[in-house]
C-alpha cells in the first residue's frame, strides 16, 4: 500500500476513533477531557464497558482489591470527553474507506483512527481451551475467574484440588500465587501447576530475579514445569506437548501474546506475527491516519520491545502529541521506549517481587511501592468521573492535571524511604 501523508483537508469536524481502551487511550481520553482540542469528533470503540487495570488483577483475584477499585467506567470517561461510546467488537478496518468494522454494529467511518486492542493470548482460539480453560483477557474476564477459584475454595473438598496454569510470565507467575493464597486461606487442599514451553519461566527477566521467583513458587508448592507445551484442554486435564496429561480441575490460560486479527487481510503491513508495525510517531508505516499503541503493534526502529504494559503507558503521551500534530499540521513527536523499567510482582503473600535496575526484593517494602504506584494510576483517571457533575471542583481538576507515571527519580525517593522503613 502507498503511504498515506494524513486525513485530507475538509471542513467538518476531524473524525478520531480509538479503538480499545487501553492504557495509551485511557491517557488520550484523560488530555481530551483537561485540554479538550477544537474540531474534534472523538469515538471510543470496547468491547467492554470497563477498562479492568490489567496490574491490579492478580490483587483483585486474591481478594485484596474490589472490583470497582480497578476499574475505569469508559462511558463515563468517554462522555467527560465530549465523545461517544460505542460498545462493540472491532473485527477489521479498510484503510481504502477509512472505517473500523464492527461485530454486529455498522462500521465507523474516521479521519483519524488509533488501535490500542492489546494482545491475545496464544492458543486460545483453539476449540479445546474455547471451551474447557478461563481466560482473563480482554482482563474484564477476570471476573469469571474470581468466581471460579471462589466456588473451588467454598467446597472444601477433602480431595486435592488441581489448578494448571497455563504461561510463565509475568501473568502466569502471579496468578499462581494468587490462586494459591485463596485456596490456602480457604484451608483447601491444593497442587498448582505451571506449565511454559520455554526452559525458563519469566523470559526476558534476569537470571537472579527468575531464580528469586522459582524460589517463591517452590515455597508456595507451586510444581514448574518448563519446555512442556499444552496442546489441549479437557474438563478435568491438560494435554501435554509429549503426549501425557495432567489432571486439572481448573484451567488457567496464560500464555504468550498473539496479534489481534483486527489487522488481517487489511493491506497494512505487520510483522511475521501480525501485529501493525509502526514507526516512532506511533502510525501505521503505509498509512499516517492509522496509529497502533501498545501490545497489538511492533515499532518497526525497536521489534524487540516486550509486549508489557509499562511501554503503553509510556506512549499515551506521545500518542497524544502524534494526534494532535496531525490534526494541527505540525512536526509529529518520535517515541522512544525505554531501555528498562521497573517490574514488580504481586507474591500475594503481603510481599512482592521487584526487580529495579541491579536491585532485586521479595518484600513487604516492595508491595507497599507497588500498591502505590497501581493506586496512583488508577486515581489518574477515575478521578475525571468522581470530579464530573456535583462532584467537580477546580482543585481537584487542576491536581489531576499534574499527575503523571512516576519518573525513575521518584521511584528511587520512594523505593529508598520505604526500604528504610521496614523490609
Amino acid at each position: 500500500m502507498q503511504e498515506n501523508s494524513g486525513p485530507e483537508p475538509h471542513n467538518r469536524p476531524t473524525r478520531l476513533v480509538l479503538v480499545g481502551a487501553g492504557h495509551a487511550h485511557l491517557e488520550v481520553l484523560r488530555r481530551f477531557i483537561l485540554t479538550p482540542p477544537p474540531h474534534v469528533e472523538l469515538t471510543l470503540i470496547s468491547l467492554d464497558d470497563y477498562h479492568h487495570y490489567s496490574g491490579m488483577v492478580p490483587g483483585y483475584l486474591q481478594g485484596t482489591y474490589a472490583e470497582k477499585a480497578i476499574t475505569v467506567d469508559l462511558p463515563g470517561l468517554a462522555e467527560r470527553a465530549n465523545g461517544r461510546f460505542i460498545k462493540a467488537k472491532a473485527v477489521g478496518i479498510d484503510p481504502k474507506i477509512r472505517a473500523v468494522q464492527l461485530a454486529d454494529a455498522d462500521p465507523v467511518t474516521y479521519d483519524l483512527v488509533s488501535f490500542n486492542l492489546g494482545s491475545q493470548a496464544a492458543g486460545a482460539a483453539v476449540e479445546s481451551v474455547k471451551q474447557h480453560a478461563v481466560l482473563i483477557k480482554p482482563f474484564s474476564q477476570a471476573t469469571h475467574l474470581r468466581q471460579r477459584i471462589q466456588a473451588l475454595a467454598e467446597k472444601k473438598k477433602a480431595s486435592v484440588c488441581r489448578i494448571a496454569v497455563v504461561g510463565g510470565g509475568a501473568a502466569g507467575f502471579e496468578v499462581a500465587c494468587a490462586l494459591d493464597a485463596v485456596l490456602e486461606q480457604a484451608g483447601q487442599r491444593r497442587q498448582i501447576s505451571l506449565f511454559d514451553a520455554s526452559s525458563a519461566i519469566l523470559a526476558g527477566y534476569s537470571y537472579g530475579f527468575r531464580n528469586r521467583a522459582e524460589r517463591i513458587l517452590d515455597q508456595k508448592k507451586v510444581a514448574v514445569f518448563t519446555n512442556q507445551r499444552v496442546c489441549g484442554v479437557r474438563s478435568d486435564s491438560v494435554e501435554l506437548g509429549n503426549s501425557s496429561s495432567a489432571p486439572s480441575n481448573l484451567t488457567v490460560w496464560l500464555s504468550g501474546a498473539a496479534a489481534s486479527p483486527v489487522f488481517h487481510d487489511c493491506g497494512l503491513s505487520v510483522d511475521d506475527r501480525g501485529f501493525l508495525l509502526v514507526n516512532e510517531a506511533l502510525h501505521s508505516v503505509d498509512d499516517a491516519c492509522v496509529f497502533g499503541v501498545g501490545d497489538c503493534s511492533t515499532l518497526v526502529a525497536y521489534p524487540q520491545t516486550p509486549k508489557a504494559g509499562v511501554y503503553a503507558v509510556r506512549q499515551g503521551p506521545v500518542l497524544w502529541e502524534s494526534l494532535t500534530a496531525v490534526i494541527n499540521g505540525k512536526t509529529l513527536p518520535h517515541y522512544e521506549p525505554q531501555s528498562g523499567f521497573l517490574s514488580i510482582l504481586n507474591t500475594a503473600d503481603g510481599k512482592a517481587l521487584l526487580r529495579y535496575k541491579s536491585i532485586v526484593s521479595h518484600s513487604r517494602w516492595a508491595w507497599k511501592l507497588k500498591d502505590w504506584v497501581d493506586r496512583r494510576f488508577m486515581r489518574r483517571y477515575q478521578g475525571l468521573i468522581k470530579s464530573h457533575g456535583r462532584f467537580a471542583n477546580r482543585p481537584y481538576i487542576s491536581a489531576l492535571r499534574q499527575q503523571r507515571p512516576p519518573n525513575d527519580l521518584e521511584l528511587k525517593h520512594r523505593l529508598d524511604a520505604l526500604k528504610n522503613g521496614q523490609d
